[in-house]
């Protein structure tokens, strides 16, 4: 009896300050992303420190600067992209026989799901807008979390783990290790098929003679390897807007490049994972594929975490087995 109370109240001292730290993470979501990306990215501030000799405090400031700079310089390309892409819509959207797409089928087909996505679209924009606001408090909380964050990985990356109960911090150790080779994993499996996307529709682009193929073959494939969206979202309008032009010659062409891009991309992800994880590529094909059915979308996210966990249970099985 006196066995089990003690087990019990060590179960309450180690899960449930670990469950307190876990729910405030999920609260304070801006600095708890702060302590995550000083973590990951404390090997640049350190390759600065180390390698160029550079003081502390200026290569965690170099870092942050780094960091935010990437982020608006992408966020201004887009910008400047919609931006430029207004007039070329409305130039195209002002052809558009009204009158006379509205007994066409695709037309019939899709009107009520147009007018949902663009009331979502219109009610999305209002909500950030007004949202604004605490957007930029959240980014500039981000920014001087990011900043001690560094500072501190300096002395020491794994100082926040002092919060945690002293016999969870060798579990939270080995799962930091773990996910840092996740990480980086997963960089690089994602960096070689923005690529290879850029690649494919920009020739796609090209030969059809559209307009900046290079620029919009750019911002496809980054909407591409942003999680939950796609090449999807850019190219199905596309085909379907050549279809109500009366040209389903090009419709068709936009349509069969969307699905080769998406067939060789899913090819050549199972392949590059297959590689990274050592596990077969139809492992990984199935693995991401029922990472989708059961968590939805928000699966693609945990995928390289299945694919490690699934190799671990390979070898589990073969040594179990032996």
């Amino acid at each position: 009896m006196i066995t089990l109370q003690e087990n019990k109240k060590d179960f309450l001292l180690q899960w449930v300050p670990f469950g307190i730290i876990i729910l405030i993470s999920f609260v304070a979501y801006p600095l708890t992303l702060a302590i995550i990306g000083g973590y990951f990215l404390f090997p640049l501030t350190n390759l600065l420190h180390k390698k160029f000799k550079l003081p502390v405090f200026l290569s965690v400031l170099l870092t942050v600067i780094l960091i935010l700079g990437s982020f608006l310089v992408v966020l201004f390309f887009l910008i400047q992209t919609f931006i430029d892409l207004i007039p070329f819509l409305h130039e195209h959207v002002v052809l558009l026989p009204v009158m006379e797409l509205q007994s066409h089928p695709v037309f019939t087909m899709f009107e009520g799901k147009f007018q949902t996505i663009l009331n979502k679209l219109l009610n999305d924009l209002l909500l950030n807008v007004t949202h604004l606001p605490s957007y930029f408090f959240e980014i500039f909380l981000f920014s001087i979390g990011l900043f001690f964050s560094l500072f501190e990985s300096i002395k020491d990356r794994e100082w926040f783990l002092v919060y945690f109960p002293k016999k969870m911090r060798t579990l939270c150790h080995r799962a930091l290790l773990k996910s840092s080779t996740v990480v980086n994993q997963f960089i690089h499996v994602e960096l070689k098929l923005f690529v290879l996307t850029f690649i494919f529709i920009a020739i796609g682009f090209s030969v059809l003679g559209l307009h900046n193929p290079i620029k919009y073959a750019f911002l496809i494939s980054l909407v591409d390897s942003i999680p939950f969206l796609g090449t999807g979202l850019i190219l199905i309008p596309l085909s379907i807007y050549f279809f109500l032009m009366e040209m389903p010659m090009v419709g068709t062409i936009v349509l069969l490049l969307y699905l080769f891009v998406q067939l060789t991309r899913h090819i050549v992800e199972s392949v590059l994972w297959s590689s990274t994880t050592q596990i077969k590529a139809v492992h990984v094909f199935y693995l991401s594929a029922a990472a989708i059915l059961i968590f939805g979308f928000i699966g693609i996210l945990f995928s390289p975490f299945i694919y490690l966990f699934a190799h671990k249970w390979e070898n589990f099985t073969k040594t179990s087995s032996q």
